[in-house]
């Protein structure tokens, strides 16, 4: 039995030196990456629209837009070296819908599409989009 264990750690303790060698420094950035349960502040409301969205690019310009505990949740989720923070804030229909579709290429394009609702019920609507930095996107 101490045989086997013996031979066993011979076989393994160079394939593991290989493996962790070989290991990715990080994981790959994705192109587009949802963030909810996040609120912007009027600013938002004021400076965007379901057509028009906020693009940031630092921290500090997150900053005029949401509230402390928010921008901390944000931040934590975005490398505002690498990536850039899209936000969609407009009041409208209940049934309001913010879609996108991701094209196939490198780098990505991102296309969105606003659709309005029908009822008249008038609601706030927050889309937070953390695109990588070197994605192209527009409006359908």
């Amino acid at each position: 039995m101490k045989r086997f264990a013996v031979g066993l750690l011979v076989v393994m303790l160079p394939m593991m030196a290989f493996a962790a060698d070989t290991a990715p420094a990080s994981a790959p950035l994705s192109a587009i990456k949802e963030v909810t349960g996040l609120s912007v502040n009027d600013a938002g409301f004021k400076a965007s629209g379901s057509n028009k969205p906020i693009v940031i690019k630092s921290e500090k310009e997150a900053g005029d837009y949401f509230a402390a505990a928010d921008l901390a949740k944000l931040t934590g989720q975005v490398d505002f070296k690498n990536q850039v923070v899209v936000v969609f804030a407009w009041q409208g229909s209940g049934q309001d819908k913010m879609e996108y579709a991701v094209m196939e290429s490198y780098p990505e394009q991102i296309k969105f599409a606003y659709t309005p609702g029908r009822t008249r019920d008038l609601r706030p609507h927050v889309n937070i989009y953390v695109l990588r930095s070197n994605v192209t996107w527009s409006m359908k």
